[in-house]
């Protein structure tokens, strides 16, 4: 059997696309494959096929695997050229023959030659990264908040088809337990959640965080117009200026998505507020998603003092902690500097697909 491994052309997208929906029973259209890889703020995806060279009248695609540009910014103004992992798939009648390795041996070389620095991702399949030279540092976390326990659970119990009775009783205790332990605080008099439109967060983070070695998403107007703005997924985003007698102490993004979903997507505070201030905005926050929502989700991690500090706020106020979630991969193609440990992730380093 003849496998070759090489770059997806442009005029190719379909071929990439239809083996997506075949091998995972989806219906991603042609239009979602575009946002998400060819139309990025950072430049398109670079996009890898493994092709069955002995299937003649056809181009018969059996593996993908992309890496889409995207950059990363820390307070004071220095960037640094990543890539997210997406598409990682392979045939499973053609597993064995190493496809995945020599896919991302491809990605690698190109993605070094586009000047990209680093690639990550998140993944459940860790033993397989590592075997191609990825660091697996932490998993995700994710943090609950029930407004409506029967809706909760219904919506918790279908995430995985594979649920049996015993899962589906762990369920419907977790959702239990968390709307017991949730509540929604007043507002205090001194503070102020301003919706703000979405704009560029740069002069934000100068603001917020300017003493910080910590590297965010580079929020550019281009970045938040491609994620936010025109992504597919049924997003509906809300960002706030957090003002606390009048002065910008953090700023925050929501978003609601059917069937009744609420997110913290993220939340930068400014230096110097202390734990009671923080919790207090956390208490802010919920409140805008309280009589929307029968959930609220927020992805969590435990990787620095700064994403620690959150984790902890979040279980403070009232949501659960679970600590399972997808395994966070790191791949090194030419040192800058980073580190994962100084990354403040957050939802929005994911696709916002689910």
């Amino acid at each position: 059997m003849s496998i070759l491994i090489r770059l997806l052309q442009p005029h190719e997208y379909t071929l990439a696309n239809d083996f997506f929906n075949a091998t995972y029973k989806t219906n991603r259209s042609l239009k979602d494959f575009e946002w998400e890889f060819s139309h990025g703020p950072f430049g398109p995806a670079i996009y890898v096929v493994a092709i069955d060279r002995d299937v003649t009248n056809a181009v018969k695609v059996v593996g993908i695997q992309c890496a889409i540009p995207i950059g990363l910014v820390n307070a004071a103004g220095e960037r640094v050229l990543t890539a997210k992992s997406e598409d990682t798939l392979v045939d499973p009648s053609y597993r064995g023959q190493k496809i995945f390795e020599r896919m991302y041996e491809m990605l690698f070389d190109a993605c070094t030659k586009a000047g990209i620095k680093y690639i990550w991702g998140f993944t459940p399949a860790r033993k397989a990264f590592e075997r191609i030279g990825f660091q697996i540092p932490f998993q995700a976390h994710q943090a609950l908040m029930v407004m409506n326990p029967r809706k909760a659970y219904a919506y918790l119990s279908r995430l995985n088809p594979g649920n049996k009775g015993i899962d589906k009783l762990k369920i419907a205790g977790l959702t239990f337990l968390s709307r017991l332990a949730s509540r929604v605080v007043p507002n205090p008099p001194d503070l102020e959640l301003r919706r703000t439109a979405l704009y560029d967060k740069q002069h934000t983070l100068r603001a917020l965080a300017p003493h910080g070695e910590m590297y965010y998403l580079d929020m550019s107007a281009d970045y938040l117009e491609w994620r936010l703005k025109r992504n597919p997924f049924g997003n509906n985003y809300d960002n706030f200026q957090v003002l606390q007698n009048g002065k910008l102490v953090a700023d925050a993004l929501i978003n609601t998505r059917l069937p009744r979903l609420g997110y913290v997507e993220q939340i930068i505070f400014g230096e110097g507020l202390t734990e009671n201030d923080k919790q207090k905005i956390i208490g802010a926050v919920v409140r805008e998603l309280k009589y929307k929502v029968d959930l609220i989700r927020v992805l969590c991690f435990d990787t620095n003092e700064a994403l620690n500090d959150q984790e902890q706020l979040f279980k403070r106020s009232g949501f659960i902690i679970l600590k399972r979630g997808g395994y966070f991969v790191w791949k090194e193609l030419e040192a800058a500097g980073l580190t994962p440990d100084k990354l403040f992730l957050s939802r929005l380093f994911t696709q916002g697909n689910q």
